[in-house]
């Protein structure tokens, strides 16, 4: 990896990471003041829902701070040395648990009952958050057929290092 992608990469990650500290700081509270002010109805799950919604950005947060870590392996060319695994475990612990967060969403806008302005917006919410479920699962799966790629190399590597 040359030291222009490391960098972009560290740069896009970093801005990531502070995009949604903006977001949970900012975004995130003023978006659900306004539509409890908005539509009053909305007041009581406003609390609730907000909590899942900084959670979630806490897990995409965490993810991309483990995808540094593992960029930066990469970069110092220790990818494939016992270590590695940790991180994609991490990533894959931060896609669970905004996968649980999302499914247990999908359940909340399913059976709470909450009262939508407008009727499409009951079913926007409805399929999006269940979408995002099974995004979710597809996601846990791609880590963890990744994870199962790195042990394997990272065992390749040992046992090559054992002959050298």
């Amino acid at each position: 990896m040359t030291r222009i992608v490391f960098n972009l990469l560290t740069l896009l990650i970093f801005s990531g990471i502070a995009i949604g500290l903006f977001a949970q700081v900012v975004i995130l509270p003023g978006i659900a003041a306004d539509e409890a002010r908005n539509f009053p109805p909305l007041e009581p799950y406003r609390a609730p829902l907000l909590a899942v919604g900084i959670a979630f950005v806490a897990c995409a947060q965490v993810a991309l701070g483990a995808l540094w870590a593992l960029v930066y392996r990469a970069q110092s060319g220790v990818f494939f040395r016992p270590g590695t695994q940790r991180w994609v475990v991490t990533i894959g612990a931060a896609t669970g648990v905004a996968t649980l967060l999302t499914c247990g969403f999908f359940l909340y806008v399913t059976f709470a009952g909450i009262p939508m302005p407008g009727d499409m917006g009951d079913i926007g919410l409805w399929m999006a958050s269940g979408l995002g479920c099974l995004v979710g699962v597809a996601l846990l799966g791609v880590v963890f057929v990744t994870h199962r790629l790195v042990e394997r190399a990272t065992e390749a590597q040992t046992e090559l290092d054992g002959v050298l």
